[in-house]
């Protein structure tokens, strides 16, 4: 008998799902749609989750950014992510 197919337990705040979206402004793959986000047609999704998503995980984002030779689409459509839980000295 075939193995029941399970859904995927990626969550909407895995940063695997967002990076492509923080990159080019659209879900190329569909790791996003995949995870649950909503996406339209096109593989874009809502600005304003985008860019809430951006204030969360954008710092942890740039720290793992490698390309740096082009500059994110979240970094220039939204600036400089908020820092949460670091120690600022």
């Amino acid at each position: 008998m075939p193995r029941k197919r399970r859904k995927s337990k990626a969550q909407p705040h895995d940063m695997t799902a967002w990076e492509m979206i923080f990159q080019a402004g659209r879900d190329y793959f569909d790791d996003a749609k995949d995870a649950g986000i909503e996406v339209d047609e096109y593989g874009r999704v809502d600005h304003a989750t985008v860019a809430q998503a951006w204030q969360r995980l954008g710092a942890e984002y740039l720290d793992n950014w490698t390309d740096k030779h082009a500059e994110p689409w979240a970094l220039r459509e939204f600036g400089q992510p908020a820092v949460w839980g670091r120690r600022r000295r």
